[in-house]
């Protein structure tokens, strides 16, 4: 009874094992048309191009942030001379 039992246990588990080893089998062949196929290459290039285009302006702005920010820095002590001329700027344009 008891080598019976130890005798189920082992072929249960190279049954289990021999399962993980099999596995589902192949995959089956894609069924994709040649439509589908072009459809999906002109979008992938449409998306690299607007991908680039993107990153060129990514780049842009940086380059127009970095130019800002140095102006602020340049401006950032001088509260009074920018008060002065928006004051003046204010008096051409008939505010006061």
């Amino acid at each position: 009874m008891k080598l019976a039992g130890r005798g189920l246990i082992f072929l249960f588990l190279m049954g289990l094992l021999g399962g993980f080893n099999g596995g589902c089998g192949e995959a089956p062949p894609c069924d994709t048309g040649l439509i589908t196929l072009d459809e999906t290459r002109l979008d992938a290039e449409t998306y690299e191009q607007e991908m680039a285009e993107t990153g060129e302006r990514v780049a842009d702005l940086q380059t127009r942030l970095a130019k800002k920010n140095k102006e602020i820095e340049l401006i950032k002590d001088k509260p009074a001379e920018i008060r002065k001329k928006v004051n003046e700027l204010k008096k051409g344009s008939g505010r006061e």
